[in-house]
């Protein structure tokens, strides 16, 4: 099958086939099968702006991982914030700080929370807006409210 008004070759194709087993030493048996090509539909809804946008809607808050304990501090957080309707992962491993946040800017994630150790004494995190560049240290009520405004 190929899309219409689009330049791409087919995105599902299948059929019978007979005699198919034959070339594995059982003759006589035939089959029937069907293939979809996921990228080039995919293609095909985003050529045609056809693809849902709820369902490209991406992050809107990353927590930094600097380790076990940070890692644990925030998946409550992380939690809550999910609870309230916000986008929000943390990034899987702890890495270095630039690399995490060029993970934020090439998602384009607005938003990019940080603990470290005297946030997490302080029971808060450190909130960066990765569009203005401002960093303020805030509660996780506070976080919540800001990230949702």
């Amino acid at each position: 099958m190929k899309a219409l008004d689009v330049q791409i070759g087919s995105i599902s194709g299948g059929g019978r086939y007979d005699n198919l087993t034959g070339v594995f030493g059982m003759d006589g048996m035939s089959g029937v099968g069907i293939s979809f090509g996921a990228d080039r539909i995919f293609d095909v809804l985003n050529q045609l702006d056809l693809y849902p946008k709820e369902a490209v809607n991406g992050t809107e808050l990353l927590f930094v991982n600097f380790g076990d304990k940070e890692a644990v501090y925030c998946l409550p957080v992380l939690a809550k914030m999910r609870e309230a309707g916000v986008r929000a992962e943390i990034y899987p491993d702890a890495a270095k700080m630039k690399k995490q946040m060029g993970y934020a800017n090439d998602k384009q994630i607005p938003f990019v929370a940080i603990v470290g150790e005297n946030e997490m004494n302080e029971g808060k995190l450190t909130l960066k807006n990765m569009t203005t560049g401002e960093q303020s240290l805030v509660t996780p009520d506070e976080l919540l409210t800001v990230v949702k405004a």
